[in-house]
């Protein structure tokens, strides 16, 4: 094999490995980058039925479904991320998208 042949071989095989290097790379920080979900209802399990029943139809706290049906989204999340009068604490759900879809499930339980 020629000189030429060789140095082309090289040459694909190096740009072979270097694009196999960088697939796998590409390939680890899509996992990485891709959002979870919110999971809405785990959430309100989480931080809200303390205050609000297992039901969330009140128990410290005012009934959930209620307020679900008075209230609209924005209000529901400017309560989660404000809290009321020092009686709800408020930034128990983390992250803006978060704290919508809270509220959507909340305005999407039944009375």
């Amino acid at each position: 094999m020629s000189f030429k042949g060789v140095a082309i071989v090289l040459f694909l095989f190096l740009l072979g490995v270097a694009f196999s290097g960088f697939a796998s790379y590409q390939s680890t920080l899509t996992h990485e980058e891709i959002a979870k979900p919110v999971d809405a209802e785990k959430l309100v399990k989480q931080n809200c039925t303390s205050c609000h029943g297992k039901d969330l139809k009140g128990d410290v706290g005012p009934n959930l479904h209620e307020r679900g049906q008075l209230l609209s989204e924005e209000a529901i999340a400017a309560i989660i991320k404000d809290g009321v009068n020092g009686k709800m604490p408020g930034d128990l759900i983390k992250g803006d998208e978060a704290v919508a879809e809270v509220a959507k499930y909340i305005t999407s339980l039944e009375k």
